[in-house]
């Protein structure tokens, strides 16, 4: 038996063959529309169990001009936050008799329009988008298939889709308020892609309450790169480096954090003695860290109810896609912990897992390699 012989899908009039009646008949038995006499309804039933068969979701699709899908486009599938938002959707989805298409860009704009294109010849009936890039072309084809967007985690140029985002702004001006009546004037910032709308926010609420607290603005404490673990430590290393190295430092993204986490214990740095620590984005493992590491909390499962909702209200009302577009923003919660304490009284120490401590303070020379 050929390749093609094994790969033949058995077509409804298969099924009616069988079952001795016609294909018209069988497909009001399989959809459960119309009335059919209950011995021929068997029939069919036997027939389609008998030979396996199972309907062409696409052919039903392009016929029905619905897919019951839902793309969910995200950056990438290692970071927790978005993977909770992508189970949480899912099953939101499949109550609502929906199938979900799961796809990640790692924020590279062409593999995100390679994704799009494909979500769009696949008929979903909408899309849940994370924009790697959202550039105008992507908007302007999205509404010109008559396709219903909602925009999340980040927000597009002139919000002209529906956008479920988090209070980035306001949150990240908490952590720096709690730093600073700490008593910190020395704030490190490790942030992601200032493209991105969130990452843009809340580096804005940084600079926002350097600003309101009167303290200057010093750039060789904001580091901003990809939200990556690499990052994280290559960014922690430099401000430890820095010749009056901060206080406290505020991780804007929690991608990152395991990379300044190894960077701090490998040079012997405590937590909050040293230098406290504070994140922007919760995870399950930092009330288990040693110390436990204060956070912003942010909710992912109610981020994709209030997607879903959204989108699905879109996609069932007729005239939905052409009404104003919504923007939604979800508040946090400021989650303290140990990580966080008044600033150390006493230069730092490091004290590398390889090679003598190094003292760093001002005027002190660094001619020892950090790791």
């Amino acid at each position: 038996m050929g390749f093609r012989e094994q790969r033949k899908r058995t077509a409804l009039k298969d099924v009616a063959a069988l079952a001795d009646t016609s294909s018209a008949t069988a497909s009001r038995v399989l959809n459960g529309a119309g009335f059919v006499d209950p011995e021929t309804r068997k029939r069919v039933l036997d027939a389609a169990k008998q030979l396996n068969y199972r309907p062409n979701l696409q052919a039903k699709g392009l016929r029905l001009r619905s897919s019951q899908s839902i793309g969910l486009v995200i950056p990438n599938l290692l970071n927790p936050y978005y993977t909770t938002l992508a189970d949480a959707a899912s099953q939101l989805l499949t109550q609502a008799g929906y199938y979900l298409l799961l796809s990640a860009t790692r924020d590279d704009p062409e593999i995100q329009q390679g994704i799009l294109d494909d979500m769009i010849g696949l008929n979903v009936d909408g899309l849940i988008w994370a924009p790697a890039v959202p550039e105008q072309k992507l908007l302007d084809r999205l509404r010109h298939q008559h396709i219903p967007t909602i925009s999340i985690v980040r927000r597009v140029p002139g919000d002209l889709i529906d956008t479920v985002v988090f209070e980035d702004f306001n949150g990240s001006c908490a952590v720096m308020q709690h730093l600073i009546d700490l008593g910190h004037r020395r704030i490190g910032y490790i942030g992601s892609d200032v493209s991105h709308s969130s990452s843009h926010a809340r580096w804005q609420g940084y600079l926002a309450s350097l600003a309101k607290a009167r303290l200057p603005f010093d750039e060789t404490l904001v580091k901003l790169g990809a939200a990556r673990e690499t990052w994280g430590k290559v960014a922690t290393l430099d401000l430890l480096r820095n010749p009056s190295p901060p206080t406290a430092i505020y991780v804007a993204s929690n991608p990152m954090m395991p990379g300044v986490l190894k960077v701090l214990r490998r040079n012997g740095i405590h937590i909050p003695g040293d230098i406290s620590l504070i994140c922007f984005d919760d995870l399950d493992w930092f009330s288990f860290s040693v110390p436990p590491i204060s956070a912003i909390s942010i909710s992912p499962t109610k981020l994709a109810q209030l997607a879903v909702d959204l989108l699905l209200r879109r996609i069932r009302d007729s005239d939905g896609v052409e009404k104003p577009p919504v923007f939604l923003e979800i508040s946090f919660e400021l989650v303290l912990r140990s990580s966080t304490a008044p600033p150390r009284s006493r230069h730092l120490i490091l004290q590398p897992t390889v090679g003598p401590a190094v003292h760093l303070s001002n005027g002190d020379p660094r001619n020892q390699e950090v790791e």
